[in-house]
Protein backbone atom coordinates (compact mmCIF):
# COMPACT_ATOMS: atom_id res chain seq x y z
CA UNK A 1 0.00 0.00 0.00
CA UNK A 2 1.14 3.45 -0.63
CA UNK A 3 0.75 6.55 1.58
CA UNK A 4 -1.68 9.19 2.74
CA UNK A 5 -3.34 11.60 0.01
CA UNK A 6 -0.16 13.38 -0.39
CA UNK A 7 3.10 11.60 0.29
CA UNK A 8 2.80 8.13 -1.85
CA UNK A 9 4.82 6.24 1.09
CA UNK A 10 3.88 3.18 1.98
CA UNK A 11 0.72 3.90 5.05
CA UNK A 12 1.55 2.36 8.48
CA UNK A 13 -1.69 0.39 10.44
CA UNK A 14 -1.43 4.14 12.91
CA UNK A 15 -1.46 6.06 9.90
CA UNK A 16 -4.42 4.64 8.74
CA UNK A 17 -6.34 4.47 11.72
CA UNK A 18 -5.64 8.85 12.10
CA UNK A 19 -6.92 8.80 8.61
CA UNK A 20 -9.66 6.95 8.59
CA UNK A 21 -10.62 6.77 12.38
CA UNK A 22 -12.77 9.54 12.78
CA UNK A 23 -14.86 9.09 10.02
CA UNK A 24 -15.49 5.09 11.00
CA UNK A 25 -16.22 6.03 14.52
CA UNK A 26 -18.66 9.16 13.39
CA UNK A 27 -20.45 6.10 10.80
CA UNK A 28 -20.47 4.31 13.75
CA UNK A 29 -22.38 6.51 16.11
CA UNK A 30 -24.54 8.00 13.01
CA UNK A 31 -25.75 4.46 12.86
CA UNK A 32 -26.06 4.18 16.37
CA UNK A 33 -28.46 7.34 16.16
CA UNK A 34 -30.20 6.33 13.09
CA UNK A 35 -31.67 3.71 15.06
CA UNK A 36 -32.59 6.09 18.07
CA UNK A 37 -34.37 7.83 15.49
CA UNK A 38 -36.08 5.40 13.78
CA UNK A 39 -37.77 4.35 17.71
CA UNK A 40 -39.52 7.95 17.99
CA UNK A 41 -43.08 7.32 18.81
CA UNK A 42 -45.57 9.70 17.29
CA UNK A 43 -49.49 9.55 16.40
CA UNK A 44 -49.45 9.25 12.33
CA UNK A 45 -50.85 12.30 10.18
CA UNK A 46 -51.56 11.34 6.81
CA UNK A 47 -49.81 13.65 4.38
CA UNK A 48 -47.61 15.14 7.06
CA UNK A 49 -43.81 13.63 8.03
CA UNK A 50 -43.27 12.57 11.38
CA UNK A 51 -41.06 14.13 13.71
CA UNK A 52 -38.15 11.15 13.19
CA UNK A 53 -37.59 12.16 9.37
CA UNK A 54 -35.19 15.16 9.50
CA UNK A 55 -32.84 13.97 11.91
CA UNK A 56 -32.76 10.41 10.22
CA UNK A 57 -32.47 12.20 6.77
CA UNK A 58 -29.52 14.31 8.07
CA UNK A 59 -27.67 11.15 9.99
CA UNK A 60 -27.92 9.29 6.54
CA UNK A 61 -26.56 12.43 4.43
CA UNK A 62 -23.56 12.20 7.54
CA UNK A 63 -22.78 8.84 6.71
CA UNK A 64 -23.06 9.20 3.08
CA UNK A 65 -20.19 12.08 3.71
CA UNK A 66 -18.22 10.20 6.12
CA UNK A 67 -18.15 6.57 3.84
CA UNK A 68 -17.58 8.87 0.77
CA UNK A 69 -14.37 10.51 2.76
CA UNK A 70 -13.20 6.94 3.39
CA UNK A 71 -13.39 5.81 0.26
CA UNK A 72 -11.95 9.02 -1.50
CA UNK A 73 -8.64 8.36 1.28
CA UNK A 74 -8.49 4.90 0.28
CA UNK A 75 -8.42 5.57 -2.99
CA UNK A 76 -5.89 8.44 -3.01
CA UNK A 77 -3.75 6.43 -0.64
CA UNK A 78 -3.60 3.16 -2.80
CA UNK A 79 -3.37 4.97 -6.40
CA UNK A 80 0.41 4.50 -7.27
CA UNK A 81 2.19 7.99 -7.70
CA UNK A 82 5.22 8.97 -9.90
CA UNK A 83 8.15 10.03 -8.13
CA UNK A 84 8.40 13.17 -9.27
CA UNK A 85 5.08 14.43 -8.73
CA UNK A 86 5.07 13.65 -5.04
CA UNK A 87 8.51 15.42 -5.01
CA UNK A 88 6.62 18.81 -6.91
CA UNK A 89 4.00 18.58 -4.50
CA UNK A 90 6.43 18.79 -1.55
CA UNK A 91 8.35 21.74 -2.87
CA UNK A 92 4.65 23.46 -3.21
CA UNK A 93 3.25 22.33 -0.06
CA UNK A 94 2.68 25.43 2.09
CA UNK A 95 4.49 27.85 -0.42
CA UNK A 96 1.56 28.98 -2.27
CA UNK A 97 -0.22 32.03 -0.31
CA UNK A 98 -3.75 32.86 0.07
CA UNK A 99 -5.37 35.66 -1.37
CA UNK A 100 -7.20 38.23 0.83
CA UNK A 101 -10.02 39.96 -0.43
CA UNK A 102 -11.58 41.69 2.43
CA UNK A 103 -13.33 44.05 0.25
CA UNK A 104 -14.98 40.99 -1.09
CA UNK A 105 -15.91 39.85 2.17
CA UNK A 106 -17.12 43.17 3.48
CA UNK A 107 -19.55 43.44 0.35
CA UNK A 108 -20.99 39.91 0.98
CA UNK A 109 -21.75 40.34 5.23
CA UNK A 110 -23.08 43.90 3.72
CA UNK A 111 -25.03 41.55 1.66
CA UNK A 112 -25.99 39.23 4.43
CA UNK A 113 -26.83 41.98 6.65
CA UNK A 114 -29.58 43.64 3.74
CA UNK A 115 -30.46 40.30 3.18
CA UNK A 116 -31.70 40.03 6.63
CA UNK A 117 -33.44 43.74 6.92
CA UNK A 118 -35.04 43.01 3.60
CA UNK A 119 -36.40 39.38 5.13
CA UNK A 120 -39.92 40.65 6.68
CA UNK A 121 -40.17 43.30 3.84
CA UNK A 122 -39.59 41.39 0.55
CA UNK A 123 -40.82 38.02 1.66
CA UNK A 124 -38.42 34.95 1.77
CA UNK A 125 -38.81 34.29 -1.67
CA UNK A 126 -37.99 37.81 -3.29
CA UNK A 127 -34.86 38.38 -0.53
CA UNK A 128 -33.29 35.10 -1.47
CA UNK A 129 -33.46 35.65 -4.70
CA UNK A 130 -31.79 39.12 -4.82
CA UNK A 131 -29.46 37.62 -1.93
CA UNK A 132 -28.36 35.06 -4.43
CA UNK A 133 -27.90 37.66 -7.30
CA UNK A 134 -25.59 39.78 -5.01
CA UNK A 135 -23.31 36.95 -3.48
CA UNK A 136 -22.69 35.47 -7.06
CA UNK A 137 -22.15 38.81 -8.30
CA UNK A 138 -19.50 39.55 -5.68
CA UNK A 139 -17.95 35.86 -6.25
CA UNK A 140 -17.35 37.39 -10.04
CA UNK A 141 -20.37 35.92 -12.17
CA UNK A 142 -21.11 38.32 -14.35
CA UNK A 143 -24.00 36.64 -16.32
CA UNK A 144 -27.49 37.93 -15.36
CA UNK A 145 -29.41 35.63 -17.36
CA UNK A 146 -27.47 32.88 -15.84
CA UNK A 147 -27.63 35.08 -12.82
CA UNK A 148 -31.13 36.01 -12.59
CA UNK A 149 -32.38 32.03 -13.56
CA UNK A 150 -29.94 30.24 -10.96
CA UNK A 151 -31.42 32.71 -8.87
CA UNK A 152 -34.86 32.01 -9.26
CA UNK A 153 -34.58 28.26 -9.53
CA UNK A 154 -32.53 27.81 -5.83
CA UNK A 155 -35.41 30.48 -4.40
CA UNK A 156 -37.73 28.09 -5.55
CA UNK A 157 -36.32 24.97 -4.39
CA UNK A 158 -35.85 26.60 -1.02
CA UNK A 159 -39.11 27.79 -0.66
CA UNK A 160 -40.19 23.91 -1.84
CA UNK A 161 -38.17 22.69 0.68
CA UNK A 162 -39.10 24.72 3.66
CA UNK A 163 -43.04 25.30 2.88
CA UNK A 164 -43.53 22.16 1.77
CA UNK A 165 -41.61 18.97 3.04
CA UNK A 166 -40.67 20.50 6.49
CA UNK A 167 -43.48 22.89 6.93
CA UNK A 168 -42.00 26.24 7.98
CA UNK A 169 -44.18 29.56 7.65
CA UNK A 170 -42.01 31.63 5.79
CA UNK A 171 -42.20 35.74 5.88
CA UNK A 172 -44.59 36.60 2.60
CA UNK A 173 -43.27 40.03 2.70
CA UNK A 174 -45.54 43.11 2.18
CA UNK A 175 -47.66 44.76 -0.78
CA UNK A 176 -46.82 43.02 -3.75
CA UNK A 177 -44.17 40.71 -2.83
CA UNK A 178 -47.01 38.98 -0.53
CA UNK A 179 -49.05 38.43 -3.78
CA UNK A 180 -45.65 37.21 -5.18
CA UNK A 181 -44.83 34.86 -2.10
CA UNK A 182 -48.65 33.51 -2.61
CA UNK A 183 -48.17 32.60 -5.97
CA UNK A 184 -44.90 30.84 -4.94
CA UNK A 185 -46.82 28.86 -2.43
CA UNK A 186 -49.87 27.85 -5.15
CA UNK A 187 -46.82 26.57 -7.20
CA UNK A 188 -44.99 24.55 -4.78
CA UNK A 189 -48.47 23.16 -3.38
CA UNK A 190 -47.97 24.33 -0.02
CA UNK A 191 -51.68 27.07 -0.20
Amino acid sequence: MHGGAESGAPVSPLKWLRELGPYILIIGAAIYFYRVASEISYTEIPGQMGPERWPKIIIALLIAVCAFEVVRRIFVSVRPRPVSDAASEADEGFSQQMEAHPLLVAAATAATVGYLLLFDLVGFFVATALYLVAVMWIGGVRRPVFLGLLSLAISFAFSFFFMKLIYVALPLGEGPFARISLIVMKLVGAN
